[in-house]
């Protein structure tokens, strides 16, 4: 019988030791769940960071633009005596001036409502701003002219266009 009391004994002693490894694995399950909640929350913290720093940039590039696009309008009708100033419905406008065949054509640029808004007409023809179309949304629209170089002033900054043609009369 010495031997069965040894397999009891050995049997009896295995017991707690069972124990410790289910208090342990308890310890271990904790501590998974715990490094799976913190890497959850890690996680929705990048996901919302992400998302900000992609709509400012969004934002960013948006107002970039509308300013990019009055200043390549520039560009594009850049010829002597092309560009100038007229009173629009509610401060100064930005005249673009062409001249073809079939008479001479106005793109007028000015400020309407917040907005800043772009009218094609033939010259001296009455404003009519409620058939514009926005450029962008702004409460600032100012330029001025020297030197050969017309600036644009909006709530999104400041371009300055280079006139080739240095005659514009803005």
């Amino acid at each position: 019988m010495p031997e069965s009391t040894n397999v009891l004994d050995a049997m009896t002693a295995m017991r707690p030791a069972r124990r410790g490894n289910k208090s342990q694995g308890m310890f271990l399950g904790i501590l998974l769940v715990f490094f799976f909640v913190i890497l959850l929350v890690a996680l929705s913290s990048g996901v919302t960071v992400y998302r900000n720093v992609a709509n400012t940039q969004a934002n960013s590039v948006d107002a970039k633009l509308g300013l990019s696009l009055i200043s390549n309008l520039v560009r594009s009708t850049d010829a002597a005596d092309a560009v100038a100033s007229a009173d629009g419905p509610e401060g100064k406008a930005l005249v673009l001036v062409e001249r073809i065949d079939s008479g001479t054509y106005e793109t007028r640029i000015y400020l309407y409502h917040g907005s800043i808004v772009q009218e094609y007409a033939l010259a001296n023809a009455a404003y009519t701003p409620e058939k514009a179309t926005e450029l962008l949304a702004s409460s600032v629209f100012e330029f001025s002219y020297e030197n050969g170089v017309l600036s644009i002033t909006t709530d999104q900054g400041t371009s300055h266009v280079a006139l080739r043609s240095e005659q514009g009369s803005a």
